[in-house]
C-alpha cells in the first residue's frame, strides 16, 4: 500500500523529473526498511511540491504578486495617515476616520491590486513565452 502511495507521488511530478529520477527513487525505495519508507514518502511529497514550486517559475509569479500586495497596502496607509494627521490634534472634535474614506481606499485598492495582477501576469507569460523561445532556439 504505502508503495503504491509513493508510485503515485512520483508519478505527479512534473515529466522530465520523473524520466530522469523515477527509476532510482523507487529503487531505492524498494530497498529501504518499512520505518525508512515512511520518511521516504515524506520526502516524496516535499519532492513534489518543490518540483512543481520552484522549478516551474510559479514561485517567481506568487513572490511578485505578495511583492505588490505588500507595496499597495504600505502606500495606502500611509496615504491614509498622512492624509488624516491633521485631524489627529485635539481642537478637531470630528472622529479623524470616516466610512466614506475607507470605501475610496478600498476601491482604490482593488482596483490598483487587479492592475498589478495583471501586469505581473502579463510579465510572467511574455518571460515564459520568451524563454521558451530562446531554449527551444538553442536546442
Amino acid at each position: 500500500m504505502i508503495r503504491l502511495l509513493y508510485r503515485i507521488l512520483l508519478y505527479l511530478h512534473p515529466p522530465a523529473f520523473r524520466r530522469q529520477f523515477a527509476a532510482g527513487m523507487l529503487w531505492i525505495f524498494d530497498e529501504t526498511s518499512d520505518v525508512a519508507a515512511w520518511i521516504l514518502l515524506a520526502d516524496a511529497l516535499a519532492s513534489l511540491a518543490r518540483q512543481w514550486l520552484l522549478r516551474s517559475g510559479l514561485w517567481k509569479l506568487l513572490a511578485a504578486g505578495a511583492g505588490g500586495l505588500l507595496q499597495i497596502t504600505l502606500g495606502g496607509l500611509g496615504l491614509f495617515f498622512v492624509r488624516h494627521l491633521h485631524s489627529l490634534t485635539p481642537a478637531r472634535l470630528e472622529p479623524a476616520f470616516q466610512p466614506a474614506d475607507l470605501a475610496r481606499l478600498m476601491y482604490l485598492a482593488v482596483w490598483v491590486t487587479g492592475a498589478v495582477v495583471c501586469s505581473v501576469l502579463a510579465l510572467a507569460l511574455w518571460v515564459k513565452n520568451f524563454t521558451g523561445r530562446r531554449i527551444h532556439h538553442d536546442a
